[in-house]
């Protein structure tokens, strides 16, 4: 089962993460989506509670995890 977040942030609207595949999904502010495979629930956590969400992702998820748009 998928767990859903909205976000307050200029850079990210919504994620969507299923700790069974360890797939994140990221909707942007700008519309995309963008699904990202193989991240740890300890990564989606630290991502979810971070100050700036903008930042942990470019750092931590972008481009450290297979990613396909959707």
């Amino acid at each position: 089962m998928a767990e859903v977040m909205m976000h307050r942030s200029s850079y990210i609207d919504e994620t969507s993460y299923d700790q069974d595949s360890e797939e994140l999904a990221v909707t942007f502010a700008d519309g995309a989506t963008w699904k990202y495979i193989g991240v740890p629930r300890g990564i989606y956590t630290s991502f979810i509670t971070s100050a700036s969400k903008g930042r942990y992702f470019r750092a931590f998820i972008r481009d450290n995890y297979e990613s396909e748009e959707v």
